[in-house]
């Protein structure tokens, strides 16, 4: 996640509109919690977006306001300069916002599987919903591995999260949640996440996916309106939840004249699918890097990992019958997809803005571009699906 300067931003920040209270003050038949869903979210910013801690923690709470009274939400912080902390919060009829209880931690990695595993278990121990949404704020890297203290390899190429220099493997973020309690859906807000690597790690770690293929803004999905729309949980409430989020890109929240954002909602129960319309595609092409230049990517202007894949798999496939196949089912993988005129890019020229000529929801990385980065892409579940086994 990329930061940018915070004009004006403590003017959008209303902490004196959000009323915080303890549950010892409430009476218990108050905290009637919601039996359907829990919001579970991660805010990672022991890092140099440590800046953005206090407008996402409190754009979370606004987001639970516009939610069914008695909606819980678990709220993992950890911040630069301060110990980490979970806290339990409930919707009150009054529309107030309980804490129902606070656990403080010493300072840990949030980033090690173990940790993360440990912080999930206890927020599913004590959730009310049958079902739960999870959120996770932090940097991104969307594929490339990542490195965490417990780890023995020598990648310093970040995945998803950073606690100072380390950062969890996607591989680990899936493996731990798919042997907890799957969420119905995943929201990644952090940089370059929409891909279909990261989409195929995760078909079996979540019903839905919801990310962008590009670089996002230290204030990325606007909770506020997100949330209340995600509670539903239905997929025509999370398509909204898009559109909310495209409006507000439009609203120039940085005061900067930049207009910026991109974002899919996935259904990673079509995942296996969609790899296998890829690999039919990859069987019978004659070329697996075509033309590069000529498929929009999503980082830019130079060296390129995040090229689109609707678009990669056009300029590869050499069966009409197949891509139509092919095409079919991204159309059921992805279904639904925002994106403004441009995006921004911290690489980009001019003004870092990259305009989207292609769009069709997910990125993927093109074997072939580079020798390092083509060693890290064979690790990866989706390449030794789709390209280890070339027949």
């Amino acid at each position: 996640m990329q930061i940018i300067k915070l004009i004006k931003i403590w003017n959008l920040i209303i902490f004196s509109g959000v009323l915080l209270l303890q549950s010892s003050c409430l009476k218990r038949d108050e905290l009637s919690l919601n039996k359907d869903i829990s919001l579970f979210a991660f805010i990672i910013s022991d890092n140099d977006l440590d800046d953005h801690t206090d407008y996402i923690e409190n754009d979370f709470v606004r987001g639970l306001k516009g939610c069914p009274v008695g909606t819980e939400m678990f709220l993992y912080v950890d911040r630069q300069f301060e110990n980490p902390t979970l806290i339990h919060l409930v919707l009150l009829e009054s529309g107030q916002v309980a804490i129902k209880r606070t656990w403080n931690y010493e300072e840990q990695c949030s980033t090690s599987p173990s940790v993360f595993r440990n912080i999930l278990f206890t927020m599913i121990d004590n959730s009310s919903g049958r079902q739960y949404g999870l959120f996770y704020w932090s940097h991104g890297n969307g594929w490339l591995s990542g490195l965490y203290p417990d780890q023995t390899n020598n990648s310093s190429t970040r995945s998803l999260g950073a606690d100072g220099a380390y950062s969890m493997n996607l591989g680990d973020f899936a493996s731990v949640i798919s042997n907890t309690k799957i969420p119905l859906f995943t929201v990644l807000d952090a940089c370059f996440m929409g891909s279909v690597e990261v989409a195929y790690e995760l078909r079996n770690a979540t019903g839905y996916l919801i990310s962008s293929p590009a670089e996002t803004y230290g204030v990325c999905f606007p909770y506020h309106t997100m949330i209340p729309e995600l509670v539903n949980g239905t997929k025509q409430s999370m398509i909204k939840s898009l559109d909310n989020y495209l409006e507000f890109c439009y609203s120039d929240y940085y005061q900067d004249g930049q207009i910026s954002g991109m974002a899919s909602l996935t259904d990673c129960s079509q995942m296996d699918s969609l790899a296998s319309a890829f690999k039919s595609i990859i069987n019978s092409s004659i070329s697996l890097h075509n033309d590069h230049d000529s498929i929009q990517s999503f980082d830019g202007p130079f060296s390129h990992l995040y090229y689109d894949f609707g678009q990669y798999a056009a300029a590869i496939a050499r069966n009409a019958k197949q891509f139509e196949a092919f095409n079919e089912q991204l159309k059921k993988t992805v279904i639904y997809k925002v994106s403004t005129p441009y995006i921004y890019s911290s690489s980009a020229f001019p003004e870092n803005m990259l305009k989207v000529y292609h769009f069709s929801g997910l990125s993927s990385y093109i074997p072939g571009t580079n020798s390092y980065y083509d060693l890290l892409y064979s690790l990866t579940d989706w390449y030794n699906f789709c390209y280890g086994t070339r027949e």
